[in-house]
């Protein structure tokens, strides 16, 4: 059985929130970097539904 994940985006707003308060820069870019990962994987699922949509 899967384990039940939070939706991408909420993943997303998640490591933004945790880089804002981050003191350390590396954990600081790590945060940003899960981020705009999280929402580069949204963009391609919304892309690709469009794609099927068509």
């Amino acid at each position: 059985m899967m384990s039940e994940h939070p939706p991408l985006k909420e993943q997303a707003e998640a490591h933004l929130e945790q880089a804002l308060s981050a003191d350390d820069p590396d954990t600081k870019n790590f945060h940003i970097r899960s981020a705009l990962q999280f929402e580069e994987c949204i963009e391609a699922i919304e892309q690709d539904d469009h794609a099927h949509a068509d």
